[in-house]
């Protein structure tokens, strides 16, 4: 029994090891990375050097990489990415009880405050609807802190506002290199109504009256029609009287205001249903598919086709 409970145990650590190699490769990677940041930065070529050391970062949370990454990004003129970089660094150096680097961090925070320009988002309760987004660039504007100076850095830094429903707002606001404090008001959106809303409500209820109308028509036709065969049945006549006759005038009258009837009320029917399926769409798209009308006046009454597909 003591070879299977050796084999056993050996089995139980397999798991760690998988999970200790990958944080192995991790830290590897994040090393290659941040000497390659230091080479570039001697180098004096900032940008890329601050992308090294980024991505190192990235792979591992190290204290030498955000000092780095700090005095790179003040160097390259973002100081609100190296106040927050330095900011980080005092927090890592805090907890690993690191006071030497701690201190660097905190004079070098201490150093740039002066040197921040600032941007407040004033959003009045007007503005407030549901769902209201405030990016600053790639980030996210927390409701929280709306109203609370945010440190930007130098340059033009986009702002996007948005909200379900409503068109977006934009605004690209140039950031001087020296301190300065921008206030953003952010404006009420525009509810986004779809341009085609009340067209489309307008044709389709002129389809309604129309196709409705187009419905009387028919009824209509169907009571001449019936009054037309009426007209041509003797059983009409009252018994006994030999002069009654089936009327044979009225037969042709009644019949022609049936055919004419149906006619125009299956126009009209059909008229209506194509407004009500043609109408423009309210999210702008138009219906393309093909659709055909067709009323047709026979000898014996109106004919009604319609053909398509909606």
């Amino acid at each position: 029994m003591k070879p299977v409970f050796t084999i056993l145990c050996c089995c139980s650590l397999l798991p760690c090891v998988g999970i200790a190699s990958a944080e192995g490769e991790r830290s590897a990677r994040a090393d290659a990375l941040f000497r390659q940041g230091q080479a570039l930065l001697e180098a004096n070529k900032l940008e890329a050097a601050c992308a090294k050391f980024e991505a190192s970062q990235a792979q591992e949370t190290g204290l030498g990489t955000l000092l780095h990454l700090g005095d790179c990004y003040e160097r390259t003129g973002r100081t609100a990415s190296a106040w927050h970089a330095f900011l980080e660094a005092e927090a890592v150096a805090r907890t690993k009880k690191d006071t030497e680097r701690q201190q660097i961090a905190t004079d070098r925070v201490a150093a740039l405050e002066p040197k921040l320009s600032r941007v407040v988002f004033v959003v009045p309760s007007t503005s407030r609807v549901p769902g209201l987004t405030v990016r600053l660039g790639e980030n996210t504007i927390p409701a929280g802190t709306w109203g609370s100076i945010i440190p930007v850095d130098a340059g033009i830094q986009h702002i996007t506002v948005a909200a379900k429903g409503h068109r977006s707002w934009q605004l690209d606001l140039a950031v001087a290199r020296d301190a300065h404090e921008y206030r953003v008001n952010i404006p009420t959106l525009t509810p986004d109504v779809a341009p085609n809303s009340d067209r489309r409500n307008a044709i389709r209820t002129a389809g309604v009256i129309t196709g409705g109308a187009g419905i009387a028509g028919i009824g209509a036709g169907a009571v001449f029609s019936a009054l037309s065969h009426n007209a041509d049945d003797a059983s009409t006549c009252a018994r006994g009287v030999v002069q009654c006759a089936p009327n044979g005038s009225a037969k042709s009258r009644y019949s022609d205001a049936a055919t004419v009837s149906f006619a125009v009320g299956g126009t009209l029917l059909a008229t209506g249903i194509t407004l009500w399926v043609l109408a423009p769409a309210a999210d702008n798209k138009e219906k393309n598919a093909p659709l055909r009308v067709a009323a047709r006046v026979a000898g014996e009454g109106g004919r009604l086709q319609l053909e398509g597909v909606w």
